[in-house]
C-alpha cells in the first residue's frame, strides 16, 4: 500500500515500453555490482505491490514489465532464493548464490493469486506475500476500498505450493495513528500516538504492549487460517522502532522487513533492506542510478539550519502554523533538502536552554510544536535533523543544576564554568541520566530523520575539574590533575585531554543508543569548530578529535564561519580548512556550515558572496553545504540568489570559482 507522504523514499520508478532494453544494460551492471565479494552476506530483495493489466497507480508494476522483469533476471543469471534458504545460510548450512535475488509482495492484491502465483511457476521462483489478516477477515473495514485482496482459501492455496511463504503485515498496524496534539497522522508501528482524552503520548510501556499484542494477534488467526506460524514480519508503511524489533523477535519472528535503502544482508535480518518497485515514467533511469549507488542513494546534502524561535509564538498555535508555512514555502524556493530544525527555545542566544519545543519530563515546554513542524516540512520531500544541545541544560532545580555544571580552574581556584555554554559535566551520571531523559522524549515523540549535535560539546583547556571529573581521573591514573602538574607534565596533560575528549564522546554516544531505540535509521551528524580541524593543537582546547568524528557520525559539520574566524580572504581559507579536512576523501561525510549573518557586527552578510563562497567549496571538491541562520520575515538571505546554487538550478559559472573578495 501508499506510505505515508511524510516517509518517502527514493523508489523505482517503471514504464512499459522501454524497459526491457534498458533493464538488459542495468542488470549487467548489476552482474558486476553483486559480485562475490558481496555473496558471503549480501542480496538484493525486491518489493512488489499490485500487479494490474495497467498501472493505475505509483505502487503498481504492470504484468507486461513485471514480466520482463523476471524474465531478464533469469536469464542473466540472478537466482530466485526463498526465506528458508536464506536463513540456512545465516545459520552456515549453506552459501547463497552470488546473485541471489528474494521477491516479496505485500498486501495480498488478488493480482498475486491470479496472475504472480502462475508466474511464479513458470519461472520456478519463490516469493513471500504479506498479508494483514483484519483486512482478510472483516473486508469491509480494510484501509484502501478501491483495491481488492485475496481470500483465505486463495492465500491457504499458495501458502501449500511451497512457492509462496506467508509473512504477518500485522493485524492492525496498517495504519495511521494521531501523533501530537495537532492533529498530524503518522504510521501506528513506529509513532508513540497522542492520546487527546487523556492529553498525552503513549508511554514506553502502553507502546510496546499495542506492537506486542497486534503482532500476537496476526501470528494467532494466521495460525488457525493456514495451519502455519509465520516466522517473518512486513512492517507497515516500513515503519519500526527499536521496542517493536525486540517484541517483534521474542514473539519469534526470524526476519522483519523494512522499507530501508541498501542491500539486504545476512548479518541484519532483524531489519531487512528492500528495493521499492513503482511505476513511474523514468524508472530506468534511476533504477540504473540507484544500482551504481548500491541502492543507497549518496543525496549530496543542501541544507539550511532554522531557529524555530523565530517561527513559534507561544500564546498561538495558529499564527505559528502561518509563520510555519511561509518557512515552508521559503524552503521549498530555496531548493534545499535537508533541514536542521532548532529543537529548543533560546530567543536570547546564550546557549543554554531552559525550556524545549516538544513534551518532556525534564525541562518547561514552551509548546509542543516540534514534531508538527517537522511533519510539516517533511511532507514538502525535505529531511528534519533536529539540533539539540547535549550538556547546556539548565535545570529546574537550582540546586542540582549549579552542582553538575562544568567547572573551571581559574585565578587560582576551581569555580563554577564562566563560558559561553554553561553545560553539565559529562563525568556525573545524574547529567548523562538527564540528557538520555530528554532525548528519549525527543526521539519517541518527533519523527526525525536525524539529530544535529550542538557545538556545547567541548570542555576548554581550563575545565572540567569537576569532583567527579577529578575522582575518576585519579582512579584510571593514580594522580589528581592539578593544574599546575598538568602544565609541566606533557604526557600526563595529554592523559587528561584524551580523557575528556572520551567523556563528551561517551556521553554522547549513550544519547545515540537512546536515540536509536525509538528511531533505529536515525542519522546523527555533530558540529565541530573550525580550529578543531585545521590546528592539531586545538584538540586540547576544545576536547575535540576530528578524525573521531569521521569514524563515529554519520556527518561531521564542520562550522565554516570566515568572518567569525576573522578570515576575510575567505576562498584561501576555506581551501586550507577543505583541505585540513581531509579533502575529497572524505567529502562525503562533512557538511560546511557557513555564515549568512555577522554575529560580531550584528549585520547580514552579502547575499551573493554567501552564494560565491558556497559555490568555490563545491567546486573544489565539497559534497555537502549549509548555511546559518535564516530570516524568513526578511528574506535573508535572498531566495532568488541563493537558491540557485543549493536546488541545483544553475551550473558553476568561471566568475563564481574564481578566487575572490571578502565575505
Amino acid at each position: 500500500m501508499p506510505r505515508s507522504t511524510g516517509i518517502s523514499k527514493k523508489r523505482v520508478q517503471g514504464s512499459g515500453s522501454r524497459v526491457q532494453g534498458i533493464l538488459g544494460m542495468v542488470l549487467a551492471i548489476l552482474l558486476l555490482m553483486m559480485s562475490s565479494a558481496h555473496a558471503a552476506d549480501t542480496f538484493l530483495t525486491l518489493v512488489y505491490h499490485d500487479i494490474p493489466e495497467t498501472a493505475v497507480v505509483n505502487d503498481d508494476i504492470s504484468r507486461k514489465d513485471f514480466l520482463e522483469q523476471l524474465e531478464y533476471l533469469r536469464s542473466h543469471g540472478f537466482t530466485f532464493v526463498s526465506p528458508a534458504q536464506i536463513l540456512a545460510a545465516k545459520e552456515g548450512k549453506a552459501k547463497l548464490p552470488d546473485k541471489a535475488v528474494l521477491l516479496t509482495f505485500d498486501d495480498s492484491y488478488v493480482s498475486f493469486y491470479t496472475f504472480v502465483f502462475p508466474a511464479l511457476k513458470r519461472f520456478g521462483a519463490h516469493a513471500i506475500l504479506s498479508v494483514v489478516p483484519s483486512w482478510i477477515e472483516y473486508p469491509g473495514t480494510m484501509e484502501y476500498k478501491d483495491k481488492r485482496f485475496m481470500n483465505w482459501r486463495e492465500i491457504r492455496e499458495v501458502a501449500d505450493s511451497g512457492l509462496v511463504t506467508i509473512a504477518s503485515h500485522s493485524w492492525g498496524l496498517h495504519r495511521m495513528v494521531q501523533s501530537n496534539p495537532v492533529g498530524n497522522m503518522e504510521p501506528a508501528p513506529s509513532t508513540f500516538a497522542y492520546l487527546p482524552a487523556l492529553g498525552r503520548y503513549e508511554t514506553d510501556e502502553e507502546f510496546r504492549e499495542r506492537i506486542r499484542s497486534d503482532l500476537a494477534r496476526s501470528i494467532e488467526i494466521l495460525t488457525v487460517r493456514l495451519g502455519k506460524r509465520p516466522r517473518i514480519l512486513t512492517w507497515p508503511y516500513g515503519a519500526f522502532t527499536g521496542i517493536g524489533i525486540e517484541e517483534a523477535k521474542k514473539l519469534g519472528f526470524d526476519m522483519t522487513l523494512t522499507l530501508e535503502d541498501g542491500y539486504s544482508r545476512l548479518s541484519s535480518l532483524d531489519r531487512l533492506n528492500r528495493y521499492y518497485l513503482q511505476t513511474e515514467a523514468e524508472w530506468p533511469a534511476l533504477f540504473k542510478e540507484n544500482l551504481a549507488e548500491g541502492f543507497q542513494p549518496k543525496t549530496r546534502i543542501r541544507a539550511v539550519q532554522i531557529d524555530l524561535d523565530a517561527i513559534v509564538n507561544k500564546n498561538s498555535y495558529e499564527e505559528s502554523d502561518r509563520n510555519l508555512g511561509l518557512l515552508i514555502d521559503r524552503l521549498v524556493a530555496m531548493g534545499v533538502n535537508t533541514v536542521f530544525l532548532q529543537g529548543f527555545r533560546d530567543v536570547e542566544g546564550t546557549g543554554n536552554v531552559r525550556s524545549l519545543y516538544f513534551r518532556n519530563s525534564v525541562l518547561p515546554v514552551e509548546m509542543d510544536f516540534l514534531g508538527h513542524a517537522v511533519n510539516r516540512i517533511q511532507l514538502r520531500e525535505i529531511k528534519v535533523y533536529v539540533w539539540m544541545p547535549v550538556l547546556s541544560f539548565e535545570l529546574p532545580d537550582s540546586v542540582l543544576n549549579e552542582e553538575l555544571k562544568v567547572r573551571e580552574w581559574k585565578n587560582g581556584k576551581v569555580g563554577v564554568t564562566g563560558s559561553w555554554y554553561r553545560r553539565l559535566t559529562p563525568f556525573d551520571s545524574r547529567s548523562l541520566e538527564k540528557a538520555r531523559t530528554i532525548f528519549r522524549d525527543l526521539a519517541a515523540i518527533v519523527h526525525l530523520d536525524g539529530i544535529l549535535i550542538q557545538d556545547d560539546a567541548y570542555l576548554a583547556d581550563e575545565e572540567d575539574f569537576h569532583p567527579a571529573a577529578v575522582e575518576a581521573f585519579r582512579r584510571r591514573y593514580g594522580v589528581v590533575p592539578e593544574p599546575e602538574n598538568l602544565k609541566a607534565d606533557k604526557e600526563l596533560k595529554a592523559k587528561w585531554v584524551a580523557f575528556k575528549t572520551e567523556a563528551l564522546d561517551r556521553h554522547i554516544d549513550e544519547i545515540v543508543k537512546t536515540v536509536r531505540v525509538y528511531r533505529p535509521e536515525a542519522a546523527i551528524a555533530r558540529n565541530i569548530y573550525s580550529e578543531a580541524v585545521t590546528n592539531p593543537e586545538a584538540k586540547a582546547w576544545f576536547a575535540q578529535d576530528f578524525k573521531s568524528y569521521l569514524g563515529k557520525y554519520d556527518y561531521t559539520v564542520v562550522m565554516a564561519y570566515a568572518a567569525m574566524e576573522g578570515k576575510w580572504n575567505s576562498r584561501k581559507w576555506y581551501r586550507e580548512l577543505f583541505r585540513a579536512a581531509g579533502g575529497r576523501e572524505q567529502a562525503s561525510k562533512i557538511i560546511y556550515k557557513l555564515q549568512a549573518y555577522d554575529w560580531k557586527r550584528k549585520t547580514w552578510l552579502n547575499d551573493r558572496a554567501l552564494k560565491q563562497d558556497i559555490t568555490f567549496l563545491l567546486s573544489i571538491g565539497a559534497h555537502n553545504v549549509a548555511y546559518y541562520p535564516d530570516d524568513v520575515y526578511r528574506n535573508r538571505p535572498d531566495v532568488k540568489t541563493i537558491s540557485s546554487i543549493l536546488s541545483g538550478k544553475s551550473e558553476v559559472t568561471r566568475e563564481e570559482a574564481l578566487p575572490a573578495v571578502s565575505p
